[in-house]
């Protein structure tokens, strides 16, 4: 039998992580800070403000005036991947770094 751990917008979240202030606030992530990168990933919040994945930051910034643009991190994304694994390994010592944000463990055996 196996379990998987996935974590939904995995890379907003690592960068949420460190700043758990923002999290209720509209945050748009973005792969470069330049004006026509376009956002990845944001919270509930950007989204009721109208801001949808594949906008620019530009576009972003005009539907929402208070979000926040944020770069992703590769960074912060592995040390998040970090804390998945040994989070999931309190509960099996068999278990796979399946892909960012998501970690397979097999259970056989509990």
């Amino acid at each position: 039998m196996f379990a998987v751990i996935y974590i939904p917008d995995f890379s907003l979240q690592a960068v949420l992580r460190h700043e758990p202030g923002l999290s209720e606030r509209p945050v748009a992530l973005v792969a470069e800070s330049t004006p026509k990168s376009p956002v990845l990933q944001l919270t509930e919040a950007a989204r009721k403000a109208g801001v949808a994945e594949g906008l620019s930051s530009t576009q972003a910034l005009a539907r929402c005036g208070a979000i926040v643009i944020k770069t992703r991190s590769r960074a912060q994304e592995d040390a998040a991947q970090l804390a998945l694994l040994q989070c999931a390994y309190s509960f099996s010592p068999h278990l796979e770094s399946t892909a960012d944000g998501i970690c397979t463990l097999d259970l056989r055996g509990l």
